[in-house]
């Protein structure tokens, strides 16, 4: 008796996912909870495991194909005897090129396929659906920093990008036009704040949401972007930490990277990048002159939402709650 082997649901508004790479090939005898493929949805990677002990006994769905949750992609004969498996060796994703094709020596080839290809095909049709644009500002960190180390001293590990997470939730309540979205026709304004971070891997980018970040405090937002990261880690993560956001955050400051142009995550109506931190001279309004730890921080708004003085306003209000952070966390 045939058991069938079928596309899962790795979060509740999952509808459909990609078979990046079987694991197992047919005839390979199987055990109950091993895994038989990759597969990626929403940019989470996870595994199809065996449903039962048996034999691998027909593929039904091929690498990189795409299917609805509940799809039958492969069944499991019981095992009886001993059946032979397939022998032979197969072709990986990433066969190394001898051959040189003209006057290019090619290194590598490989599809285009699971966490890159989603990722593509989002910013891809991100430009294609908003008229989008980036301004950027430069802002004094002095202060973050300052509640940084006091939280340390307090025996709390909390990052730059959980303070920025916070003021970036005070600045979109001051101005609710950047928490919005288009979605059939229609200009959606919100009133929680669920805020996207971008969480760079070797797999890809991840951009897990803080969901009503307007009710949370900054140890609360650390606590749950630690956990969120560890799901990353641990390839736990699913599409319900993943969606819902809106707006998002992408924190660079750990590179050597000054100035981006971010790609607006849909249907989002904006997205923030935070630039390096370097120590510059600045002078202030009375003449006198100090070192400073200055970032950058580029905004890009989808100008069918918004003009460019909401947004303007927007990088003014974060600048200001910076500026003043104990007047506004405390």
């Amino acid at each position: 008796m045939a058991v069938e082997v079928n596309m899962p649901r790795l979060g509740m508004t999952m509808k459909e996912g990609t078979l990046v790479k079987w694991l197992k090939r047919e005839g390979d005898h199987v055990k109950k909870g091993e895994s038989l493929a990759e597969i990626t949805s929403e940019k989470i990677t996870n595994e199809i495991e065996a449903p039962s002990d048996g034999i691998l006994d027909k593929i039904l769905v091929g690498e990189n194909e795409t299917v609805d949750v509940g799809v039958v992609v492969a069944y499991i004969a019981e095992s009886s005897g001993e059946r032979s498996t397939v022998q032979g060796e197969a072709v990986g994703n990433g066969k190394e090129q001898q051959e040189a094709k003209g006057p290019k020596t090619i290194l590598e080839e490989k599809p285009l396929s699971g966490l890159r290809k989603v990722i593509g095909e989002r910013m891809a049709e991100s430009l294609r659906r908003s008229p989008q644009g980036t301004m950027t500002t430069r802002a004094d960190v002095t202060q973050i920093i300052a509640l940084k180390n006091d939280y340390a001293e307090q025996g709390h590990k909390v990052t730059v990008t959980d303070i920025f997470v916070k003021i970036v939730g005070l600045a979109l309540e001051k101005n609710p036009v950047l928490n919005a979205s288009i979605e059939d026709n229609k200009l959606i304004f919100y009133k929680s704040v669920n805020i996207g971070v971008g969480v760079g891997t070797e797999e890809g980018l991840f951009v897990p949401v803080i969901k009503n970040v307007e009710t949370k405090s900054v140890l609360d937002i650390s606590r749950e972007l630690k956990a969120l990261a560890k799901k990353i880690k641990d390839k736990s993560i699913n599409s319900d930490d993943m969606t819902g956001g809106t707006f998002t955050i992408s924190n660079l400051g750990m590179f050597d990277v000054d100035i981006v142009t971010p790609i607006i995550n849909p249907p989002e109506a904006a997205i923030l990048a935070i630039g390096t931190t370097r120590k510059e001279v600045v002078v202030s309004e009375d003449g006198t002159m100090a070192v400073r730890p200055i970032t950058t921080l580029s905004l890009t708004a989808d100008h069918a939402v918004m003009d460019g003085l909401p947004a303007v306003r927007f990088l003014t209000s974060i600048k200001e709650i910076m500026a003043n952070l104990n007047g506004y966390l405390v």
